[in-house]
């Protein structure tokens, strides 16, 4: 058995799935927003805000999306054990990226058959400790793209809001001004 010089690993400040710069190894693809679904008249709210992408992961493709307020709040509930100690973060990102993923390999993610009455959130549970068999670097880069896409809600939705109020006047009776 020999061992490797030390030529072959890579130096402490870039890590071998990176370039050193601090680029992230793979490209979030954003899939096209559906135009007509946030217009729609009252059920446009629900849609707003749902971006959905998928990215490259070590030969796998993940199917990733945002989350819902009712799934952040799920995730809240689902590592409330860990909060204060270490593992919270970690905690954190295995169970946001357990529900953000949609598919990977265009298999979708395991959900139970049916759901018990006094569980309603069982498929999230099961998700979470679904990814907790993950390895960290992958939790990490779906964590990574999570964010990613995070950050590219909050530009589409800052952008729909600039378009809205350029090319639309108040409505009448709901200004500051009016008395």
């Amino acid at each position: 058995m020999t061992i490797p010089s030390e030529e072959g690993f890579p130096d402490e400040a870039s890590p071998a799935g990176t370039s050193g710069t601090g680029d992230i190894p793979f490209e979030l693809h954003v899939d096209d927003l559906d135009d007509a679904s946030w217009r729609a008249d009252l059920t446009g709210l629900l849609a707003l805000g749902c971006l959905s992408g998928w990215f490259d992961w070590c030969g796998h493709r993940i199917a990733i999306r945002t989350l819902t307020t009712d799934e952040e709040l799920i995730v809240a509930q689902l590592i409330r054990e860990y909060e204060g100690g270490l593992g919270s973060a970690k905690a954190y990102a295995t169970a946001t990226a357990g529900i953000c993923v949609e598919s990977i390999d265009h298999q979708p993610m395991p959900v139970p058959l049916g759901e018990h009455p006094n569980k309603p959130y069982q498929w999230a549970l099961q998700r979470f400790n679904y990814a907790r068999r993950w390895y960290p670097p992958t939790i990490d880069a779906i964590f990574d793209a999570f964010l990613q896409l995070e950050i590219r809600q909050k530009a589409v939705i800052a952008g729909l809001g600039k378009a809205s109020s350029q090319g639309e006047s108040a409505t009448p009776g709901l200004s500051a001004s009016s008395a």
